[in-house]
């Protein structure tokens, strides 16, 4: 084995002794500086999601914000409670298109959403068949022709579809979506692609003032499927911001340590630099609600370097997959059927299962600005 660096000097940042968990959305912005903040335990991230367009918007924007959410929960409770598998789909894509209209008069980039086009379609490359051979072409929006797709990617993550359009294979993302993905591993006979991140932690240098992230996986995630140190960095993105330097033992297993190789300065308190170093990094992670403690579990995603132009984040690859689920079952409900009867039937269903809720949660948290966690069960 190589030898690796030593871990830069510092310790791990805390708050009145108490370490500042990870989160996608640590702090919040005061009138001063930015402030640490929990998350909300909410069965009922709806209400969370309404009051939050409440404190924002108003007028127009707010009366549409409202109503696309209001017909989002419709769709998504239809969706629950409807006996027929192949009915799902599409109600469940359109509560995703609803929200996110909502979501996107809620960040700010349009006031209004009068007539707008998904911004994305399904279709077939010439000579192969359907789902196996299916792809998703994603395209810009414009004042011309508004698009939700490149809108909702651009209140999320501040991208744009290149002019031309983006084409991305359903079979590269369908080993994107988190929960199932061993369902998707067993019928693919494929080796799993995500790798559990035992901790994240933010680090500082009081006498340096700097402050950085370090990542904690457990060595033998990796070696279980004989993936190097070298590749997980590079098929997780993360190959030219973090590295790897000596990690500890943790219950008789090694941990494995990654450190931010470019640290952020700071001037008065560290906690101010917190967002930056999560702006760094949350594009990367895929993340799990549960129901009980720790209520989040945070993973990398190890995408194939073949498949890397089809790498979308998290929240965008579910909304993309249930586009083309929902485009089938309203035009051509027949090949569902065969589509369940196949041997990815299993990863499909469980997907239509469990991708909702979590859909759900992760951008209630977005909407709010803070991590909704589902109340703990009882």
């Amino acid at each position: 084995m190589s030898r690796v660096a030593a871990a830069r000097a510092g310790e791990v940042l805390t708050v009145k002794g108490r370490p500042i968990p990870y989160s996608n959305h640590p702090v919040v912005r005061t009138n001063r500086r930015y402030g640490l903040q929990s998350r909300i335990f909410s069965t009922n991230p709806w209400g969370i999601i309404r009051q939050s367009i409440e404190d924002k918007l108003t007028g127009v924007s707010r009366d549409q914000a409202i109503a696309f959410v209001a017909q989002a929960e419709n769709f998504y409770q239809t969706s629950q409670t409807s006996t027929l598998l192949s009915a799902k789909p599409l109600l469940i894509y359109y509560f995703m298109l609803n929200l996110a209209k909502a979501f996107v008069l809620h960040k700010g980039p349009k006031a209004t959403y009068e007539k707008a086009q998904h911004g994305i379609e399904e279709n077939i490359h010439p000579g192969g068949q359907e789902f196996i051979n299916s792809f998703l072409k994603i395209y810009r929006s414009k004042p011309s022709g508004v698009n939700v797709f490149d809108d909702f990617q651009g209140a999320l993550f501040g991208k744009k579809a290149p002019s031309s359009g983006q084409v991305y294979d359903l079979k590269n993302l369908l080993p994107q979506l988190l929960q199932g993905h061993r369902v998707w591993c067993e019928a693919a006979d494929a080796d799993e692609r995500f790798v559990e991140i035992t901790r994240i932690q933010y680090m500082h240098d009081e006498a340096s003032k700097k402050i950085w992230l370090t990542l904690g996986i457990y060595a033998d995630d990796l070696s279980r499927f004989g993936i190097t140190r070298k590749r997980m960095l590079q098929e997780s993105g993360l190959s030219g911001t973090f590295k790897e330097v000596q990690g500890t033992v943790v219950d008789g297993r090694n941990l494995l340590t990654f450190e931010q190789i470019t640290p952020l300065r700071y001037t008065g308190r560290a906690s101010d630099k917190i967002h930056k170093l999560v702006e760094s990094l949350k594009n990367h992670i895929w993340s799990t609600v549960i129901k009980m403690h720790p209520y989040r579990k945070n993973y990398l995603y190890l995408c194939p370097v073949a498949e890397q132009q089809s790498r979308m984040e998290q929240i965008l690859s579910v909304y993309a997959c249930f586009y083309y689920l929902g485009s089938v079952t309203r035009y051509r409900p027949h090949l569902f059927e065969s589509i369940i009867e196949g041997k990815f039937g299993g990863h499909i269903q469980e997907i239509i299962r469990n991708l909702p809720q979590q859909f759900l949660y992760l951008l209630a948290s977005e909407f709010a600005g803070r991590e909704i966690a589902h109340a703990p069960l009882v």
